[in-house]
């Protein structure tokens, strides 16, 4: 309802409005489109975020999160967080940049500046309560998003909104089979194993350029693939 109160006040033009969602921001907007249906937006853009993070039937370890994926990981977070909640922090740092999780020899990072990233972001994220994150990770890490994505975006759907669905093959936190099954829930109301549909609303982008920060790692490379999709669907 926040975000609906946001694009009230901001009077953003209803059905010329892009969003941009990363990680639990995918969830976010997913969660609007549940409540309000896509009408609002023109194009929408998921980065690295899986419709489900824990694992499943049929949904195991080759689509939902690398690290936070039952009951017992999540229980081993929150405990991380209440009694040494940098060490936390300090992990998720080195699961979302890639030359931390997926390292390359082309990778041209110095020990000062790895020092440096693992600070900046540490330090953001002492700006708030880790209990909190732990409950936060509660709801996120058990939600399934793939039904409601079908619903609301899929061809029976009426949705008009394209969507560009942006994966990383060097992620820390979801193989990139995870994110890119919302390709598929898109374009076909529902996700196949053997594949992903790419004839619809929906188009993907598989990038090794950056994890799941990828937009923090390169935002050259990550603003123009954005600005790429966003003029395509102007015409331009």
């Amino acid at each position: 309802m926040d975000f609906q109160n946001l694009i009230s006040h901001l009077a953003l033009p209803h059905g010329h409005t892009a969003a941009i969602g990363t990680s639990l921001g995918c969830a976010i907007l997913w969660s609007y489109v549940e409540l309000f249906t896509s009408a609002a937006f023109s194009r929408m853009i998921f980065v690295d975020q899986a419709p489900l993070q824990n694992y499943a039937l049929g949904w195991s370890s080759a689509y939902g999160n690398l690290g936070c994926n039952d009951a017992a990981s999540l229980v081993a977070m929150q405990a991380t967080l209440a009694s040494e909640p940098e060490r936390a922090y300090r992990a998720t740092v080195a699961a979302c940049l890639a030359y931390r999780s997926h390292p390359l020899p082309t990778d041209k990072v110095s020990a000062e500046q790895v020092a440096d990233h693992e600070k900046f972001f540490v330090d953001i994220a002492k700006q708030g309560r880790p209990e909190w994150y732990g409950k936060l990770m509660a709801d996120h890490t058990a939600l399934d998003w793939r039904d409601s994505i079908a619903q609301n975006f899929g061809p029976s759907s009426g949705s008009k909104t394209k969507v560009l669905v942006v994966a990383s093959e060097r992620s820390g936190c979801f193989p990139a089979a995870g994110p890119l099954a919302v390709v598929g829930l898109v374009n076909e109301g529902k996700w196949d194993a053997q594949g992903m549909a790419d004839e619809g609303l929906a188009k993907a982008a598989v990038v090794n350029w950056g994890g799941h920060w990828c937009y923090w790692e390169d935002p050259e490379k990550f603003s123009k693939l954005v600005r790429e999709f966003l003029e395509a669907e102007e015409g331009k």
